[in-house]
């Protein structure tokens, strides 16, 4: 009876279920077991340790900075993605810059000579060298 008991004991622990009085029985009544299974209580007895008495503070403690450095990278993380999404829908948003026609530029470069009252219009003849969005590169002949 007391062997069955104890195979019974043996069979909680091996699975998890014991409890820690089951195992204190266990752990102390080792004459009537197997050679097998006495060396095997002798082993456990002989290796158990204490826990530490502030054994639950530091495991919450190491709980806590885990979460917080999770929660930092996450908002690490979120920040680097809502930067990026205002660059991406500030460069999809900029209307992109009006390109003028031929006639237009050479309005505004009449408008810009008149603006300037040394030269006169007729006395000039120009030959454009090259041209860009930018840059008008030109010669001039005096008449």
């Amino acid at each position: 009876m007391e062997e069955n008991k104890a195979e019974r004991l043996i069979k909680k622990y091996k699975e998890g279920q014991s409890t820690l009085s089951e195992e204190q029985f266990l752990f102390e009544n080792t004459e009537n077991l197997k050679p097998s299974l006495k060396a095997w209580t002798t082993f456990v007895k002989n290796n158990q340790t204490e826990t530490p008495k502030d054994f639950n503070e530091h495991l919450w403690a190491s709980f806590e900075t885990k979460r917080n450095r999770k929660r930092k990278l996450l908002i690490g993380a979120l920040t680097v993605a809502a930067s990026v999404s205002v660059l991406i829908a500030l460069f999809f948003t900029h209307p992109a810059p009006e390109e003028l026609n031929y006639s237009e530029k050479e309005a505004l470069l009449n408008i810009a000579r008149e603006m300037v009252h040394h030269t006169d219009l007729a006395e000039i003849e120009e030959r454009v060298i090259y041209e860009n969005d930018i840059v008008i590169i030109y010669t001039t002949k005096e008449k």
